[in-house]
């Protein structure tokens, strides 16, 4: 009779050990277009957590996790994953957009528009890069610069959800 309450607590114990849900990099994604910021960070990182993804996979993982910190303001945190991202994969054109608008929303516009640089050098097309080179010469008081930008954009017309 003793060893069942110790029993049921090895049990208790090891079921506590694993994941609630093993979250897989598609899940995080799809948590990106949802409204939950947090949900993207939690489901992002048991998705990483989880290990055995190529480097690509991670680095569009971390990337997607980022984004999850840039939307609930935590920039700093943003920046690191965004960073990591373009250490494993340097022509992710998302990592340095999304940080260039961390680097932005801190202030640091040079560093953000040398990031969509970046993204623009990776992909020429990548309308949201421009969008967001708009937004940062509009921030540093330069409306000429930021309407170049913003008809750049508006011409390209880019085909993906980010784009629009």
């Amino acid at each position: 009779m003793k060893k069942t309450p110790a029993l049921a607590f090895a049990i208790l114990l090891s079921a506590a050990a694993l994941p609630a849900a093993a979250q897989t990099p598609e899940d995080c994604f799809q948590a990106t277009l949802k409204t939950d910021d947090q949900a993207i960070i939690r489901v992002c990182t048991q998705a990483l957590d989880r290990g055995g993804l190529n480097d690509r996979t991670r680095s569009i993982t971390l990337s997607n996790r980022g984004l999850g910190y840039l939307r609930s303001k935590d920039f700093d945190k943003s920046i690191i994953d965004f960073s990591e991202a373009l250490l494993i994969d340097p022509k992710n054109a998302f990592s340095f957009n999304f940080r260039g608008e961390a680097w932005r929303e801190k202030g640091n516009f040079d560093r953000a528009l040398a990031d969509f640089e970046d993204a623009l050098g990776v992909d020429p097309g990548f309308t949201a890069a421009f969008y967001n080179r708009g937004l940062t010469y509009e921030r540093q008081g330069n409306p000429t610069a930021a309407r170049a930008e913003y008809q750049r954009a508006i011409a390209l017309k880019g085909d993906r959800p980010i784009d629009n």
